[in-house]
């Protein structure tokens, strides 16, 4: 095992890619406690609601975030909720909007032990619903969406990999062709282990940039925040209607 061991684990999970992140979930959930961390996997545990959550950071990209999906699963976790950044390709799409993710189509070589061919992944249905249901009653703006997983950050998204060298721009309307609307690198893996494992899972990402106007937001504490508050409040209401 790569994860740290809470003494008690909870079913619902949190995946942010940065461990700094997990700290910051002590402002949005009550009783946080640091569980330790291990390479890059911090975990902290707290509660929403009276609901317990685990929060596990997976690292940068789908390997670590495989590591991190199977052990959770092994670890006896049932609802796991990425929640990062990506790169909007949508004009529709401002700085700072939130994307439910509804499904991720076949890209990244890190998914395919787990989904074999070329078929779309979808996230689960009642996590896809607690989100937007979540983010609507927070007054937070924007949608339910599609996105692509990389497997790298610069070639492998259109980006130059040395200093003034040329960026692909065919590449990103390659990935824009695929009819989502940005790009990121986790979602994919998340919801190939989380079907292939039994184990509900879904993604909410907020657009950190956007690839078309080259725009980054700057100041992205508060959005950080409210993924944590969205995606805790929306598995506090799951859990809250599930069977005891």
């Amino acid at each position: 095992m790569h994860l740290p061991r809470p003494e008690i684990m909870p079913t619902d999970f949190l995946l942010p890619g940065d461990p700094a992140r997990v700290d910051m979930a002590a402002s949005v959930l009550a009783d946080f406690e640091l569980v330790g961390q291990n390479r890059e996997f911090r975990m902290g545990v707290g509660s929403f609601n009276g609901r317990r959550i685990g929060i596990c950071s997976t690292g940068i990209g789908g390997a670590s975030t495989e590591i991190a999906m199977v052990e959770l699963a092994a670890l006896g976790a049932k609802r796991i909720v990425r929640i990062g950044g990506m790169g909007a390709l949508a004009e529709d799409l401002a700085l700072g909007d939130f994307v439910i993710v509804e499904k991720t189509p076949a890209n990244s070589a890190c998914a395919r032990p787990y989904s074999p061919g070329n078929e779309a992944i979808s996230a689960a249905e009642e996590i896809v619903s607690a989100l937007d249901a979540k983010r609507l009653t927070l007054g937070l703006a924007g949608r339910k969406g599609a996105v692509v997983t990389a497997d790298g950050y610069y070639r492998a998204q259109g980006r130059p990999d040395h200093r003034d060298g040329p960026a692909n721009p065919d590449l990103v309307d390659a990935l824009a062709a695929l009819g989502v609307d940005g790009i990121e690198m986790e979602a994919e893996i998340v919801l190939a282990v989380g079907a292939a494992l039994g184990v509900s899972a879904g993604a909410i990402l907020a657009v950190h940039a956007h690839r078309r106007s080259d725009g980054w937001l700057e100041d992205y504490e508060q959005t950080q925040r409210n993924l944590i508050a969205i995606a805790a409040g929306a598995l506090a209401d799951l859990a809250s209607s599930s069977p005891a």
